[in-house]
């Protein structure tokens, strides 16, 4: 009897411990369930001052790659605006969406460097990296070797960099800045020689420094490549694809005229 009585209360006790250790298991794992994201609006959407793809202009966030977002969240079914997207230099952005969950930066260069770093939805549209200098300084690059007789300027983390470093550059021997305004100083007090940057964007920010555009040129294409949305790497591969699908969606559904909502935001002049 005694050991009937025993055999029960041990049962019991085991049975209590499975509860228990099942309890704890659910509560873990609706922990990891929460964390992970399943919806655009879960995520925190980053960007740079970066024209013509995403720049401020009177206050207001405008680009190719801000009018293509809404748009795909439109077609995502998401009630999202761009209000909700954070304007902040490249670097911090860059850092920040490498080892914060549910961040997105964009535009972000897609490189093979990067490309295990980041999860990707593009791309958003193509660009160069290029040296631009002052037309008075008389370079001549006719291969990568010539990089090193020039003091280069770039911005810390931009994909330039990580080119000029392909291309044999020490990264110790580069002028590096947080934003593009002192590199253009020192273009135009010819501190530096060339300044490694996107064109489009080099060429518009130039320009609204308030110098003479007239004075600089391209002197060098350090490559191409394209633009695209990068991801934390944590950020489920469903949610990245329904991104990747509304893009494709947009970018090959035609009007009667045979123009897609996608290339009808790339042509757009700000």
């Amino acid at each position: 009897m005694n050991h009937s009585i025993e055999g029960r209360c041990f049962g019991r006790k085991h049975i209590l411990s499975i509860i228990a250790f099942m309890a704890l298991l659910y509560v873990a794992e609706g922990i990891d369930a929460s964390d992970q994201v399943s919806s655009a609006k879960d995520l925190s959407y980053i960007t740079e001052q970066f024209p013509p793809y995403n720049f401020r202009d009177d206050g207001n966030l405008k680009g190719i790659s801000i009018d293509l977002l809404e748009a795909v969240w439109q077609r995502m079914g998401v009630n999202l605006n761009r209000s909700i997207i954070q304007v902040l230099p490249w670097t911090e952005g860059y850092k920040r969406t490498l080892n914060e969950k549910n961040t997105v930066l964009f535009s972000t260069a897609r490189l093979p460097q990067r490309e295990q770093l980041f999860k990707w939805a593009g791309p958003i549209g193509p660009f160069r990296n290029v040296l631009l200098a002052r037309i008075d300084k008389n370079i001549s690059i006719a291969s990568a070797e010539d990089l090193n007789k020039y003091r280069i300027g770039a911005i810390k983390d931009d994909s330039a960099v990580q080119i000029l470093r392909d291309r044999g550059v020490r990264e110790g021997d580069l002028t590096l800045e947080s934003t593009s305004r002192p590199l253009i100083e020192m273009l135009q007090n010819r501190s530096i020689d060339a300044w490694a940057y996107g064109d489009t964007a080099g060429i518009w920010l130039i320009q609204e420094s308030g110098v003479n555009l007239s004075d600089f040129e391209v002197v060098y294409v350090l490559s191409q490549a394209d633009y695209y949305y990068a991801f934390n790497k944590e950020t489920p591969e469903s949610l990245v694809q329904s991104f990747q699908d509304a893009l494709d969606y947009l970018k090959n559904n035609t009007d009667k005229d045979g123009l897609s909502d996608y290339a009808k935001i790339l042509s757009k002049i700000y």
